[in-house]
């Protein structure tokens, strides 16, 4: 069995894992130190006028699931909106009744436009240290496509790890150019967002301060 550990200040007021012997150990790349020791991940929810009805709702709950689930897992959790405009709802936390209020916000109308989330998004986490995620949830088609893949490149460059949950109208083509990898796009039917957030928290990496998948997180 694996030797629990500990965060800890070490002697030069630094931080440190400890074993429970007492034996200080350096922080391993499992270990994320950005936004204050935590992991990050945004959410980009389209809040276009296709989602109005059953998909704007699923999107409601799947994202109050999703943050739940990853607060558990160590994360701090930003939330960013996205119609014809974007607009950030929630710099990156661990307050789950903030985000839960946030999420009220959500309405569905206009366009689509995802380059100006990806910019919010990319001002915030390029150039920061540990992980960083961004899941872009979405039913259709970007107003611009080639601008919204050459932020994403950007961000890929950067280490930037970038998910998507979608729907089988959205445009799949963009999306699999947009995401990390491949299987890293999760096409769920419109009754099914919330099933598809929920799955999606699942695939976060067991990166954030603390937490391994030794710790059975």
């Amino acid at each position: 069995m694996m030797e629990k550990k500990l965060l800890a200040l070490g002697s030069n007021g630094k931080l440190i894992v400890k074993s429970v012997s007492g034996k200080e150990l350096s922080l391993s790349s499992n270990f994320s130190t950005s936004q204050g020791g935590k992991a990050v991940v945004f959410l980009l929810v389209d809040c276009s006028a296709s989602m109005q009805g059953e998909g704007i709702k699923q999107a409601k709950q799947g994202t109050l699931d999703f943050s739940r689930t990853a607060i558990k897992k160590g994360y701090l959790v930003g939330l960013i909106k996205f119609d014809s405009s974007a607009e950030l709802l929630c710099e990156p936390t661990a307050r789950f009744p903030l985000i839960s209020s946030k999420i009220e916000e959500f309405t569905a109308a206009g366009d689509t436009n995802l380059t100006e989330a990806l910019r919010i998004v990319c001002q915030k986490l390029i150039g920061k240290q540990g992980y960083r995620g961004v899941v872009v949830a979405t039913d259709g088609y970007p107003n611009e496509s080639s601008s919204a893949l050459e932020i994403a490149e950007e961000m890929k460059k950067d280490k930037i790890e970038i998910l998507a949950i979608s729907t089988p109208e959205a445009d799949q083509d963009f999306l699999s150019r947009l995401v990390s990898r491949k299987d890293l796009n999760l096409r769920m039917r419109e009754n099914q967002f919330k099933e598809g957030l929920n799955l999606m928290a699942g695939k976060l990496p067991f990166k954030a301060l603390g937490h391994s998948k030794q710790d059975g997180f």
